[in-house]
């Protein structure tokens, strides 16, 4: 088959699979009639009439081979009119319901309040762009329409089409009729999902699809030494590919399990790519032997520098090229600025962004599953052209990274920042007030578009206001009636509500050597996008806080000259994101989850108070970077790294992971009250964690992620099989139960004993409640397992000894104020009894003979949360315990 025809096969394909994945009846499918049945017969247990599934929709079905289950993702609808989320995993196995993971909403008759809409799409797509100051919408045109389902042009406000779709929008016990629209701001910078009322036109809620990391910079001043003694034996021949379709191609990067440049060295690897999840190499695209590109680009993954934050803006940025032999070995000086060796940067980028799509294509995240591959040419299934788009040292902000997921079918972005070393601001970018009251040094973000500002010398000049024919006359959105005011000068501009671009646009064609843009609420600065006009923009401009900006307008309004510097950062020292594996792996980590969760084609459903997103994707960073001489107590952090921290140092969470309590104590509870999504997702993270070591101290290590049988690569196909099986906004009991479904349709529940007793011991036992996945406050935490008669249990080894004191180990009052009592029902011997506090301090340690009530003085303990543990010579026991 020549390379046209199998390209043309492979689109035919693509286009096969997205018929296939649309909006279809549950009863035109293989297993639809089953479903109805089961849900016939358990219609009072799930609290639903039969008029609420008459009218299911199959969103996706996917096979997974590891728990021979086909998954249905099926959605609830009323009259032909989907129900926003409301999306039902079903697992079917042996032609049987295997599992049910539910979200379908009982009595949908008595709560939807219109089908009609009285709002337009087009009158909702313009409030959005209204809302989200997206700029003067230009020819909007339907292109089709599918049902409830629209698609509009791009009309100057978005990256790619926008699709539309009329919904019902759970809200407060009602159904509310409203616009589901999808925009991309045309500068990337966001991806709006928004449900608009399609009677009032009121925005009810939004998302944003590019989930910003926000790592909560926390710059130490240890030093960020890039040089280390520590090395690793690195398992070479898992670096090297054994088919006869290998590329010969060769990268000079950190290669897995080193997780930076402070873990371990930079190593030549050979052919990398796995045989399955990549069999032509990381360069192909059609399937035939032979690279189809020659740069960091091929089927999994385009990477490149986006230094001017533009993102696609003016054509793609730049990526290193191999030659036709395909060798990625460029220099890299950390002494230098991370421009000098972005060759270096981009190369470990795209390694990395290859290597988590081709191991985790190994455990589940395949092609059907709605994994990120331009071509889906390894069996035809799902939808491709969704490669992922990964931004090097991009320009657009510092201290983070992003990752932004669409539906299959559309390509993912993901962003890479440099961050400031110790004791560097926030930005680096300088603005300088040089006389007058304001004299001093402030904050300022530069733009994506336009000049960028000058590291050696810097622009300096009089401010002026830019003043135009408006109630606000200083916004530059219409034409400047004084162009002289900033003639030669540097042009102070309110932000407004048109588009960046136009507004520095138009103070450059008055004649302003530079802008400044002052924001027009108290919130962070934003790296301003170009819009349509930005692309013709010369000048440089940066954005100011409100605060500061309204404090320059009305000094100039009172007649004062000031004068004032603009300068860009020295990179020189800047830490480089794209050398951090882990912050790499997370980032991709957000795509596997949102893929996964409700099926490939829900791209909403982890935006609930209590999901786990930022828990799963620390997780992936940690278990892909693990070594053989790594302990269970040994804490790790997270992005140490990019944080200049030393590999020893806290990073970027509450507490390092590990299974010590005195180094994280964290349970359920605590996702009541650390920070949303990053604090709820360290406590998801932390019982993975705890649940990796326990299947490694039962199945043992193994280096090798793509093939491997240790404890490590079963407990990481556990979690993909459980990413599939729960329902759309799951919470933490959701995800246990499906680790524990997942356990039983590959193992017949050989695990389910571990599963429980780390659930448990994290406050996720067997009677803990967790009240609605939309509300993070109304959990009920629970340390108890289940009884041991349970007949999950059956097939996995007894419950251990922590079974057995939980049982019989008696403490009280709880919550306590003086006085803690620990007492037994019969003699458990000689223990060591400790108390921790919240931050992992020792507050109490003591040893006695546990048979007679032991009493512990808490009268001087700080009101707050501890974590008693009661170790033995065979069992130890954990409980929570509250000082009032």
């Amino acid at each position: 088959m020549t390379k046209t025809l199998r390209f043309f096969a492979v689109t035919l394909c693509a286009l096969f699979a997205l018929s296939i994945t649309a909006q279809t009846p549950l009863q035109e499918s293989q297993y639809g009639d089953l479903i109805i049945t089961f849900l016939d017969t358990n219609k009072e247990k799930y609290n639903l009439e039969e008029s609420d599934y008459s009218d299911l929709v199959l969103l996706n079905e996917t096979y997974s081979r590891s728990t021979d289950i086909n998954h249905y993702y099926v959605n609830q609808s009323y009259q032909n009119i989907r129900i926003f989320n409301a999306i039902s995993s079903i697992a079917i196995k042996e032609a049987k319901v295997f599992y049910f993971a539910n979200r379908f909403i009982g009595n949908v008759n008595d709560k939807v309040n219109a089908i009609t809409p009285v709002i337009s799409p087009e009158a909702a797509i313009q409030k959005v762009a209204n809302q989200f100051e997206l700029g003067q919408i230009n020819a909007l045109e339907q292109l089709n329409v599918n049902g409830k389902r629209f698609t509009f042009n791009s009309a100057g406000i978005s990256s790619e089409d926008i699709p539309v779709e009329l919904v019902l929008l759970p809200k407060e016990n009602t159904l509310q009729l409203a616009w589901d629209i999808l925009i991309f701001k045309t500068d990337n910078s966001n991806w709006w999902s928004v449900r608009v009322d399609a009677l009032s036109g009121d925005v009810l809620e939004s998302n944003d699809l590019i989930l910003s990391c926000n790592f909560d910079h926390k710059v130490s001043e240890d030093n960020h030494d890039h040089a280390t003694d520590f090395k690793l034996d690195l398992f070479k021949q898992e670096y090297t590919s054994m088919p006869a379709m290998v590329d010969g191609s060769r990268y000079n990067v950190f290669p897995l399990p080193v997780e930076s440049p402070n873990h371990g060295s930079r190593q030549i690897v050979s052919s990398p790519s796995d045989p399955v999840a990549s069999p032509f190499g990381w360069h192909d695209t059609d399937g035939i032997l032979g690279p189809e590109h020659t740069i960091t680009r091929g089927n999994n993954v385009l990477a490149k520098e986006d230094v001017d934050g533009g993102n696609e803006q003016g054509g793609v940025g730049y990526s290193p090229d191999g030659s036709q032999a395909l060798v990625f070995d460029f220099p890299l000086d950390f002494s230098l600025s991370p421009f000098d060796y972005q060759d270096a940067a981009i190369t470990n980028l795209f390694y990395m962004n290859n290597m988590m799509h081709d191991v985790w294509y190994k455990h589940g995240f395949d092609e059907q599953s709605g994994n990120f591959q331009e071509s889906n040419y390894i069996t035809g299934q799902g939808i491709g052209n969704d490669f992922v788009f990964a931004d090097a040292q991009d320009g657009s902000g510092f201290n983070n990274a992003n990752f932004g997921t669409p539906p299959d079918g559309s390509n993912p972005r993901m962003q890479m920042f440099l961050w400031t070393p110790p004791g560097g601001g926030n930005s680096g970018d300088r603005l300088d007030v040089l006389n007058g009251p304001l004299s001093g040094n402030y904050e300022a973000v530069g733009a994506t578009f336009g000049a960028d500002l000058p590291t050696d010398t810097a622009i300096t000049g009089q401010l002026g206001l830019a003043l135009d024919s408006t109630a606000d006359f200083y916004d530059a959105c219409q034409n400047l009636i004084s162009p002289f005011l900033i003639n030669g000068k540097i042009a102070v501009i309110r932000r407004g509500g048109c588009q960046f671009g136009t507004k520095v646009l138009a103070a450059e064609n008055a004649g302003a050597i530079a802008a400044i843009v002052v924001n027009n609420s108290p919130d962070a600065l934003i790296p301003m996008g170009p819009g349509n006009d930005g692309g013709s923009v010369t000048i440089p401009s940066v954005m100011v806080t409100q605060a500061f900006g309204e404090q320059l307008i009305s000094a100039l309004e009172n007649s004062q000259t000031i004068n004032i510097s603009l300068q860009g950062p020295d990179l020189v020292g800047f830490v480089d994101g794209d050398f951090d594996n882990v912050i790499v792996a997370h980032e991709y980590g957000h795509g596997i989850s949102n893929r996964l969760a409700g099926g490939p084609q829900a791209a909403n459903c982890l935006f609930n108070d209590e999901q786990m997103g930022e828990g799963w994707s620390d997780w992936f960073g940690l278990v892909i970077t693990m070594t053989e001489n790594d302990l269970p107590e040994t804490g790790r952090g997270v992005g140490t790294f990019a944080l200049s921290q030393p590999t020893t140092g806290g990073g970027i969470r509450p507490a390092r992971y590990s299974t010590d309590f005195a180094v994280n104590p964290a349970t359920y509870d605590d996702s009541n009250f650390l920070a949303q999504p990053h604090g709820i997702g360290f406590v998801w993270a932390t019982v993975l964690w705890d649940l990796t070591w326990a299947y490694i101290d039962k199945y043992g290590f193994d280096s090798d992620l793509y093939n491997g049988s240790g404890g490590n690569n079963r407990i990481m196909q556990l979690v993909i099989d459980g990413l599939k099986l729960q329902p759309c906004q799951p919470g933490f009991i959701d995800g246990r139960d499906a680790l524990l479904a997942a356990d039983m349709a590959t193992t017949g529940g050989e695990n389910q004993c571990i599963i429980w007793e780390v659930f448990a011991a994290r406050g996720l036992g067997f009677n803990a409640q967790q009240g609605s996945s939309l509300n993070r406050g109304d959990q009920v935490e629970d340390f108890t397992l289940p009884p041991t008669d349970d007949p999950s249990l059956a097939n996995c080894s007894s419950l251990n000894v922590d079974e057995f004191a939980q049982q019989n180990v008696s403490v009280y009052p709880n919550p306590t104020q003086t006085e803690l009592f620990i007492e037994a029902k019969e003699n458990l011997g000689d223990v060591t009894i400790t108390l921790i506090d919240i931050n992992g301090r020792l507050v109490y340690k003591g040893s006695d003979s546990l048979f007679n009530p032991i009493s512990i003085n808490t009268s001087d303990l700080k009101a707050g949360l501890y974590i008693l543990t009661i170790t033995g010579d065979n069992f130890s026991y954990n409980e929570k315990i509250i000082k009032n």
